[in-house]
């Protein structure tokens, strides 16, 4: 394998084994995911590296090799995005998302640019050559607005399905990001080729509006035409896929904005294909890899370094497009006649900035090197600042908005333990290499209890409140749960059935504690043989375990005895001999 194709590779499989262990962090401090594999990213990218000088695993090459994947998973989550403007959905509010919207964008294009260019007009003094201070500071004020209003709709999108947000504010805030990247492109654009671009002319503006939306539409009318005659899932994955690769390859060769067309093709594959939903059903089995892969990359490539070089123009962007975008959805919302939640919250979901900001950031440093290199270093250094907290952002207004179930907001117990796991895993793969485990019993049903059952025990205190113990309950793998009291004496067992009848008298349930709806009931010997074990369980169909007391000392819980394990066991001794 040549060099370079090993560099990249390697970088992938690092970017990979980052992601798993980034996102598993986050997920056991109970951050967005998102946020574990951009800081995943940001610890093997280069900058963090040249930054602590520490060895680079990933470097430039390998990066912009690999941004050919980022490309296509953000074309992916654009076409989701643009599917939100629907006429489906824009009906459903008609013109009040649009005041919304429209509302919102205004108020943070205007506070952003209004404070950029004070600070540089009398503070910085920053001045372009060929300009006076008072038109450098107009332009940095016309563009850091017209930027400040685009949001990160990867981020969102990644938050808002990690955490199964459902609900009228979220599918408010995804339409309201599709039109606030379809503002900030479209007012950019005529600021860029009527106030820098050297070629700049009303022709010039409508072909850079109107192409990317018209090819877009057009691709997606032929995939709904063809999808209609696919039936096999995989080929509608494999025809997004291609779609979406296709759309933005054209729109790069044609000097168009292929997220603008990516954006479009969303929007009119979701109005016109029957087979939408199968669509992206089909879609959603396989894109979340790239996704991750994209935000990895995303890390890798933050410049920490630029923090130190936005100094107070930074600094003056990242608090005015803050306030911006609070107040701005905090007014749109009322404008547009929303409720409460979407005035107070809205605008915490729409804080995240990425992607689209660094691409307009980056066009305008081609078409004007002199000063769209310090824009462009002033949207470096806040990206990194609005990409982490952005996602939490985004979270926290989902979860106050009260469109996040409260299970999905609880970190989730393996179904094993560590030591549970490595026993099962060699227990497996002795099995597997035909490898006896020891002495061979006669009669599977010979085994004793205590020889199976499990003495890692998870077990709740007899003071437990009631809604302290439905969070217990949330993230465990069982539906009965052993009680002890203060000296870890037994006391008894709590059923998943009588917890989910005191949720309906919560007056009642607020007085209970775990001790009050705990039951001594049936208990398992540990020298019981497991042929009595197995007919204890089909005697009690509706349990799936039962603790193991011995009967000279029936304070003490010594394990549980689950069915899964009776069954395994008869099964692996079935097997050895």
């Amino acid at each position: 394998m040549p060099a370079d194709a090993l560099e990249i590779v390697s970088a992938l499989a690092i970017i990979l084994v980052a992601s798993l262990i980034g996102g598993r962090l986050a997920a056991s401090v109970r951050i967005p995911r998102v946020t574990g594999y951009l800081l995943a990213g940001l610890v093997i990218g280069p900058s963090f590296a040249h930054l602590f000088g520490l060895p680079q695993l990933v470097s430039h090459f390998a990066l912009g090799e690999l941004r050919i994947i980022s490309d296509i998973a953000l074309s992916l989550i654009l076409m989701n995005i643009g599917a939100q403007l629907r006429t489906e959905n824009l009906r459903r509010w008609k013109e009040r998302i649009f005041i919304f919207s429209l509302s919102e964008s205004l108020v943070t294009a205007v506070l952003v640019g209004m404070a950029v260019f004070l600070v540089n007009e009398f503070i910085v003094g920053q001045a372009v050559t060929g300009l006076s201070l008072t038109q450098t500071s107009l332009l940095f004020g016309v563009f850091t607005g017209t930027i400040g209003i685009a949001t990160a709709p990867a981020a969102t999108l990644m938050v808002i399905r990690e955490y199964e947000a459902e609900g009228p504010v979220t599918s408010e805030v995804l339409t309201l990001v599709s039109l606030n990247n379809l503002i900030s492109v479209f007012f950019f654009s005529i600021a860029a080729q009527l106030l820098v671009s050297a070629n700049g002319n009303l022709y010039s503006i409508i072909y850079t509006l109107f192409a990317p939306i018209i090819l877009g539409g057009f691709f997606g009318l032929v995939i709904s035409l063809w999808a209609q005659r696919m039936e096999q899932p995989s080929e509608h994955k494999i025809l997004l896929l291609g779609g979406v690769t296709t759309v933005a390859v054209i729109s790069r060769s044609m000097g168009l904005e292929p997220l603008l067309s990516c954006l479009a093709l969303g929007m009119i594959l979701a109005d016109s294909s029957p087979r939408w939903h199968r669509l992206l059903k089909s879609l959603n089995e396989v894109d979340y890899p790239l996704y991750v892969i994209f935000f990895v990359l995303a890390g890798a490539n933050l410049h920490i370094e630029t923090l130190s070089h936005i100094g107070l123009l930074g600094i003056t962007y990242v608090a005015a497009r803050t306030v911006g975008k609070l107040a701005g959805a905090k007014l749109g919302a009322r404008l547009g006649r929303f409720g409460q939640r979407e005035q107070t919250w809205a605008g915490m979901t729409l804080l995240a900035q990425a992607g689209m900001a660094l691409g307009l950031a980056a066009t305008l440093a081609k078409l004007w090197p002199e000063g769209g290199r310090l824009v462009e270093t002033i949207i470096l250094g806040s990206v990194v600042i609005f990409e982490l907290v952005g996602p939490l952002a985004v979270r926290c207004g989902l979860v106050k908005a009260g469109e996040v179930p409260l299970l999905s907001l609880l970190r989730k117990r393996a179904p094993q333990s560590g030591m549970e796991g490595l026993h099962s895993v060699a227990n497996h793969f002795r099995n597997n290499l035909g490898l006896p485990a020891g002495r061979k019993l006669q009669d599977p049903g010979d085994i004793l209890a205590r020889h199976v059952m499990r003495h890692n025990v998870e077990t709740i205190n007899h003071g437990t409140p009631f809604q302290e113990l439905l969070r217990v309950i949330a993230h465990s793998r069982y539906d009965r749960f052993p009680v002890v009291d203060d000296n870890q004496n037994f006391v008894g067992m709590i059923n998943y059935t009588e917890i989910r009848n005191m949720l309906f008298d919560q007056s009642l349930a607020d007085l209970l504690v775990a001790r009050d709806l705990a039951t001594t009931g049936q208990s398992i010997p540990p020298d019981t043989p497991l042929r009595d074990a197995l007919k204890t369980f089909q005697k009690k169909r509706n349990i799936s375990y039962f603790p193991v007391i011995d009967p000279k000392e029936p304070q003490k819980l010594l394990g549980i005895l689950s069915q899964n394990d009776v069954l395994a066991a008869f099964r692996r001794l079935s097997i050895d001999e």
